[in-house]
């Protein structure tokens, strides 16, 4: 019996029949590891990738909170968009590390830029294997102040959703005519319908793209830094008493106003060539201006004094310049910032915005549609607390050497 038991033995570790599904084990492992390795490789990609974004946005904002009429803590704006998107200083070993000036790189001493490093370890089990328990993943971003300004339309409204909505073949061709949105909705921009901007566009919310619309400019900025009203500190004057000149005319006639309050308000239609002296007017009841009318004027300040519509459409033509210094410099028409929010100026139907200045409606809705197009040796600021353009408008200005104030000094990445 002992000797069967020893033959046993020996005819057990000489037997093959096991070895293929041994080594059918071993290279499952392998195969095993090297896909699991190929998947923290890539998770560490994603991560970079992600990190980055959050060091830009963060770097903008700092440089963009040195650039404020009443300038901020720079490493406190840029800690706290960094936080917005995920990644809070001091929280899961996240380090968000802000220098004013840049301790490194080209921008090294400069004061107007802003140095941002975003870090944190992150745990792989595969890579454990190898005596690593962590994989340090860091990312660096520099942004300069620019106080040239590329913005020409700025949505104010600090959360509504469409505060910006570009359709049906909307263009903004211009590089150096981008788009500001204070908006911090998921859908602060919506954008359809072969929609385009060729220029800059910095969002405090997100954007949404559908049906072949592009945004084709540089820098394109989510989850952004608040971008500051330049006329914020424009304030209505007091009106003077109702003037005698008439507001109305039709029919071809040519008029001639200076400023004034008119208490009954502007209606102008039918080829009226309505040319305007220096100064403000003050339109208390109504503005209505149509069919082929064109007004004339520099140095000049619309204000809508009421709260009303106006009615701007059907081939009229604007040719108006606003004041470079007074109480209202830099804006050619002036809505009243208690006006009723959910009224909408419209400005349509071949409509074309000669204009060097702002058409500023702080708390209103404004409208660009069927047609309408700014010149492009004009200087036209868009601004309202909520903005729509629609219907082949195009807005195509050049602000360079105007002298009207740029829509906040954006911030540039540069590293």
């Amino acid at each position: 019996m002992f000797r069967e038991f020893v033959s046993s033995i020996h005819r057990l570790f000489r037997s093959e029949r096991g070895s293929v599904a041994v080594q059918i084990g071993v290279g499952l492992v392998v195969l095993v590891g090297m896909a699991g390795l190929g998947t923290e490789s890539t998770y560490l990609l994603y991560k970079h990738r992600q990190m980055q974004a959050v060091a830009d946005s963060a770097a903008l904002s700092g440089a963009m909170a040195l650039s404020q009429p009443f300038p901020r803590d720079p490493q406190s704006e840029a800690r706290a968009v960094a936080a917005r998107l995920g990644y809070v200083h001091g929280a899961q070993q996240v380090a968000v590390t802000v220098n004013v000036p840049p301790v490194s790189g080209l921008q090294a001493g400069n004061s107007g830029a802003v140095e941002v490093i975003v870090a944190q370890p992150q745990d792989l089990s595969i890579m454990q294997l190898f005596g690593n328990d962590s994989v340090n993943v860091g990312t660096r971003s520099v942004a300069i102040r620019n106080d040239t300004g590329r913005f020409c339309v700025l949505a104010l409204d600090p959360s509504a959703a469409d505060a910006m909505h570009i359709y049906n073949n909307a263009v903004l061709p211009n590089p150096s005519c981008g788009v500001a949105i204070n908006s911090t909705s998921d859908t602060a921009l919506v954008m359809a319908n072969n929609a385009v901007i060729d220029g800059p566009v910095t969002t405090r919310g997100q954007w949404q793209l559908d049906n072949n619309a592009e945004l084709n400019g540089s820098p394109l900025i989510q989850n952004g830094p608040l971008v500051p009203d330049p006329y914020a500190d424009v304030q209505l004057q007091p009106a003077p008493p109702c003037t005698g000149q008439s507001g109305t005319g039709k029919n071809g006639v040519t008029r001639y106003l200076t400023p004034g309050r008119f208490c009954d308000g502007w209606d102008f239609k039918n080829n009226v060539d309505l040319n305007l002296a220096a100064g403000t007017y003050y339109i208390d009841d109504e503005l209505s201006i149509k069919n082929n009318v064109v007004i004339t004027g520099t140095d000049v300040t619309i204000v809508i004094n009421g709260n009303y519509a106006i009615d701007i459409d059907n081939n009229a033509v604007l040719d108006l310049s606003a004041p470079t210094s007074g109480a209202y410099a830099g804006v050619a028409f002036f809505g009243r910032r208690d006006a009723t929010p959910n009224v909408l100026q419209k400005f349509s139907n071949n409509t074309v915005l000669n204009i060097q200045g702002a058409v500023y409606f702080p708390n209103q809705i404004l409208e660009f549609d069927n047609n309408g197009a700014t010149t492009p040796l004009g200087c036209t600021h868009v601004i309202g607390r909520m903005v729509r353009m629609m219907n082949n408008v195009e807005l195509k200005n050049n602000c360079a050497g105007t002298g009207v104030k740029p829509l906040s000094p954006p911030a540039q990445l540069v590293e």
